[in-house]
């Protein structure tokens, strides 16, 4: 059995650097803070802040009494769903290339109708967050696309096997993305934001 890996390593280094970019697509040299006063970037740019509960070393999150102009927010929301989108279709190509390789009782893993039905249900969802993107409301319209890619990311860890979930499989990198998105993304406790 061969077996096709998310190299979650790199990919930690390459999503703390493309946090930081969106950073920088929205304070240009400094750090968006949330609506909550939280900041959550690489450790060089956070560096008077805590590891990232789940033990992501690149990644630091820090209290700020500030919380960002609304603009920086918006446009680090949007570069933020972004990412997390590029993420979850770069580990659906990785969950269809393991299962092509494994094999059950003889059977190819990807002809099975039970997994092929999950593996289009992603692909589905990950559709159905790009249509989102023209409902009103902002923050309702990200809070509700940031929802639909946490479920087929939880899908797509499940489908990768039981080492999806050990420390070095890719659930640590789809918990991460889920943190993200509540952190930078929930609407409040008024309900869905701006609708």
């Amino acid at each position: 059995m061969t077996t096709v890996d998310v190299p979650l390593e790199k990919t930690t280094h390459e999503l703390a650097a493309a946090l930081d970019d969106c950073h920088d697509q929205a304070a240009p040299g400094d750090v968006v803070v949330s609506p909550r006063g939280w900041v959550i970037a690489s450790a060089a740019r956070v560096a008077d802040g805590a590891v990232v509960p789940g033990g992501w070393a690149e990644l630091h999150a820090a209290r700020r009494e500030t919380p960002s102009p609304a603009r920086q927010q918006a446009l680090f929301a949007d570069g933020l769903l972004r990412l997390q989108r590029q993420t979850l279709h770069r580990l659906l190509d990785a969950v269809v290339r393991r299962l092509e390789e494994r094999t059950a009782d003889g059977a190819n893993l990807l002809n099975r109708q039970l997994v092929r039905g999950a593996v289009a249900d992603v692909a589905l969802a990950l559709s159905e967050a790009d249509d989102l993107s023209d409902q009103p409301g902002e923050t309702r319209r990200r809070w509700l696309i940031h929802q639909v890619l946490v479920a087929a990311g939880r899908t797509l860890i499940k489908l990768y096997g039981a080492s999806g979930f050990t420390a070095e499989g890719p659930g640590h990198l789809v918990h991460l993305l889920e943190l993200l998105g509540n952190t930078y993304l929930h609407p409040g406790e008024g309900g869905v934001g701006d609708g």
